[in-house]
């Protein structure tokens, strides 16, 4: 069973780090070449931030922000 949730974990932790360099390249992207990467990535993760901190943004929202980038934060043991 351990296996298993080994098996799992590695497989979440290598798709969420493959997403992550894609947003970055993204962003690198938006930033080398403007609008002709063809989608907004910084305006996107603005909007993003904005749902948690924004005008109508509640204590609820900042915790969550703050759950959020602890999780991406974590040190692999």
């Amino acid at each position: 069973m351990k296996a298993i949730f080994d098996k799992v974990n590695g497989f979440v932790k290598g798709l969420t780090g493959t997403l992550l360099a894609v947003v970055g390249l993204g962003v690198a992207g938006q930033i080398v070449l403007g609008d002709k990467v063809g989608f907004d990535v910084i305006a996107n993760i603005q909007g993003i931030v904005d749902g948690f901190v924004g005008a109508g943004a509640s204590l609820a929202g900042l915790i969550t922000l703050l759950v959020v980038l602890a999780l991406f934060n974590q040190d692999e043991k």
